[in-house]
């Protein structure tokens, strides 16, 4: 709960501080931060996330909103609004582009990033010992389930 409300904040902030050619990235932060789940799936650390959302600041000079999926890239506003929508439970790594480095920004990253790196370790440590008591057990099934996970999430670690 806690993360979703420093989300929200951080994104209340973004919204408070700073212009945006376009208006619709203003409704799609809007948007973002009051859908009851889609929140939950914003990620400001960059890891591995297929869906990514790019939000400049006027006096970049950079297009407002750029999304990128695979290999679609798109700057329509229905479009990503739509995209969203219909994957709320979906990853989506959330970039600001700003005029200036913006030390808030940053220490969100880095918040996020110390947290998925924490969760990481922790999920590891619980797969490991699962892995354990699944060969004591000699359940072969389990244990071949729970490596392939394991190394599933050591694919993130990096």
């Amino acid at each position: 709960m806690r993360t979703k409300n420093l989300k929200r904040d951080f994104l209340d902030y973004v919204l408070y501080h700073f212009d945006f050619e376009d208006r619709v990235a203003v409704w799609i932060m809007n948007f973002m931060k009051a859908h009851p789940t889609i929140v939950d799936f914003v990620s400001f650390s960059d890891m591995t996330i297929d869906r990514r959302l790019r939000i400049a600041e006027k006096s970049t000079g950079r297009p407002t909103l750029v999304f990128e999926k695979g290999s679609i890239v798109t700057t329509d506003g229905e479009v990503i609004l739509h995209e969203l929508n219909s994957n709320d439970k979906e990853p989506v790594f959330l970039e600001f582009v700003f005029s200036s480095p913006n030390r808030r920004y940053e220490e969100m990253k880095n918040n996020e990033y110390d947290n998925n790196h924490g969760h990481i370790h922790q999920q590891i440590s619980s797969l490991e010992e699962q892995i354990d008591a699944a060969l004591l057990n000699n359940d072969r099934n389990l244990f071949y389930r729970l490596t392939e996970e394991l190394k599933n999430v050591r694919a993130f670690e990096r």
